[in-house]
């Protein structure tokens, strides 16, 4: 297969995922209800997870669980890090993003996005913390889908793109 990046087009990240802000959740919440649910935070190192928390303490506080594959993406700190996680609670200074469309929603085509994500983790340096509205309208160039003919695929819906291209996750 033959990736020519100079062929991908522009998509806005709120039209391939939704996001899911996080809640507040403390050291000492996970020091003091241990369980199995990596309770991810804002940081890089481990992926963000601060520790291993009860799912039904964070069930009873209405802390955010992603019961399914998603990627986080730090708020504050280390700004636009990106991570994969199968499950996980989120804490304030982080936020979930899952695919809108569930039925493309691979372990590989997270993977592929948490790649795309971090490519623009410059922007959030020095400081500027990540502000949803402004994430999720982050433009991303991916692959698109072609006709046999060699023609893009053109959506008349325009469901993810104003042009109405869509993207190739094979």
């Amino acid at each position: 297969m033959d990736l020519n990046v100079q062929d991908w087009k522009d998509f806005k990240l709120s039209s391939i995922m939704t996001i899911t802000n996080g809640k507040g959740i403390t050291d000492n919440e996970i020091a003091e209800n241990i369980g199995t649910l990596p309770a991810v935070q804002g940081g890089e190192s481990d992926n963000g997870v601060l520790g291993y928390i009860d799912e039904s303490y964070c069930k009873e506080n209405s802390y955010p669980i992603i019961n399914e594959n998603c990627l986080t993406v730090a708020r504050v700190g280390t700004a636009g890090f990106v991570s994969f996680h199968d499950r996980c609670v989120v804490g304030d200074k982080a936020k979930a993003l899952t695919f809108i469309d569930k039925s493309i929603a691979s372990v590989a085509k997270y993977m592929f996005m948490c790649s795309v994500l971090n490519q623009n983790r410059y922007k959030y340096s020095y400081g500027r913390g990540l502000v949803t509205d402004v994430y999720m309208s982050e433009i991303l160039k991916l692959p698109i889908q072609h006709n046999s003919d060699g023609t893009p695929v053109i959506d008349a819906d325009k469901t993810y793109s104003d042009e109405g291209y869509i993207p190739d996750w094979q």
